[in-house]
């Protein structure tokens, strides 16, 4: 499951990622978040990750085949996640990215967010 939000005004995208990662969950907020890129330029990425379960093996697909070049786009991404090994894994993010990104744990939300709205 897969829950997205934005507020108006704000370059802050929330997704929320919960369970099995399904690729039409995804697809579908690959496709979203495109919108939101071209609409809003620079944008920020707050990215949890609550009880990982996995995910597809189409949507792995998809997450390199457009999540990577979305991933160019992004200015900066909190990752806040429940499972050290996630949180341990962050530093991958600079692999596909020139994005600065820095991992957070669930007690932390509230300094991700500021990290995300400071310079």
């Amino acid at each position: 499951m897969i829950e997205y939000a934005t507020t108006a005004g704000s370059p802050v995208v929330e997704i929320r990622i919960a369970g099995k990662l399904t690729d039409a969950d995804l697809r579908a907020t690959m496709a979203r978040l495109k919108s939101d890129l071209e609409q809003n330029g620079k944008t920020r990425i707050l990215e949890r990750i609550e009880h990982f379960a996995g995910m597809e093996p189409a949507a792995f697909w998809t997450d390199i085949a457009q999540g990577v070049p979305l991933a160019q786009k992004i200015e900066r991404a909190a990752v806040v996640a429940d499972a050290a090994w996630i949180r341990g894994m962050t530093h991958l993010g600079g692999v596909f990215t020139r994005a600065e990104v820095k991992a957070f744990r669930p007690d932390q939300l509230a300094e991700a967010r500021a990290w995300l709205a400071g310079n």
